[in-house]
């Protein structure tokens, strides 16, 4: 049996056609046959090995507390593996997406860029595979190091800002067994900025800890309405409701 794994992200929305559009017809990802949910519309799409579902929760629709600093404990944003990242962007722009920022070559040997989806939600694609300056696994680094992008964008991560990293590892590595690939410090970064690499699956779970006070969100409590990625689905044995260091929902028995 394979190791358990992230398997699906739950990202609420104000408009499911609207983000439809944007999820299926601007980023290729496809969509499952779903069950319809109780009390409001959800889809789920897959790209790769990851599920996103797409929940509808209508013009009330907030950001959770959640702001656009990766000094915010919880989840960041979500990654997505593409060939050439320069055409991709210029793809989204014209199809009216808000780019945060243009392509830029970034320590990791990587090229990336971030946009929003239409409620804001923080998204990045990634062109290359990830030099490390520390390896853990070297066969998970080799075999990240062989895959190659397609046409299509491909979900690649889901990354998360952690008070305490030793706490964050005890909870991700030692209870669902995600194994450490490699870290990447940012020594010029007056922040103290640590990014540690584990493998969730067929995913990767990017943790960004720092050496300064993170601040709190803790989005288990911050109700149904929250836009963006607000929950994470294990593929692991059991059902059982969780909350992540630094207020992340997870549950378990995410393929199910």
């Amino acid at each position: 049996m394979p190791p358990p794994g992230l398997h699906r992200v739950e990202i609420g929305c104000r408009d499911l056609d609207r983000s439809l559009d944007f999820y299926q017809d601007l980023l290729g990802f496809g969509p499952l046959a779903d069950a319809p949910r109780p009390g409001g519309r959800t889809r789920l799409l897959s790209r790769g090995t990851v599920v996103l579902e797409l929940v509808e929760v209508g013009a009330e629709g907030n950001q959770g507390g959640w702001v656009n600093d990766d000094l915010q404990g919880g989840i960041r944003h979500l990654g997505m593996k593409v060939a050439e990242v320069d055409r991709q962007i210029e793809r989204l722009e014209r199809a009216g997406v808000t780019v945060l920022s243009q392509p830029l070559d970034v320590l990791g040997d990587v090229r990336i860029a971030f946009f929003l989806d239409p409620d804001g939600a923080r998204l990045e694609f990634i062109q290359g595979n990830l030099s490390y300056q520390e390896i853990s696994s070297p066969d998970l680094a080799a075999a990240e190091a062989a895959q190659v992008a397609g046409t299509q964008p491909r979900f690649d991560h889901v990354a998360v800002t952690v008070s305490d990293l030793p706490a964050a590892l005890a909870f991700w590595r030692d209870r669902f067994g995600f194994e450490v690939i490699g870290n990447i410090r940012h020594h010029g970064d007056p922040r103290g900025f640590l990014m540690t690499y584990l493998q969730a699956g067929e995913a990767v779970l990017e943790v960004f800890s720092f050496d300064q006070p993170i601040v709190p969100n803790d989005l288990s409590a911050a109700g149904s309405a929250v836009l963006g990625p607000r929950r994470l689905y294990v593929d692991a044995p059991g059902e059982q409701q969780l909350v992540a260091p630094d207020g992340v929902p997870v549950t378990m028995g995410g393929s199910r």
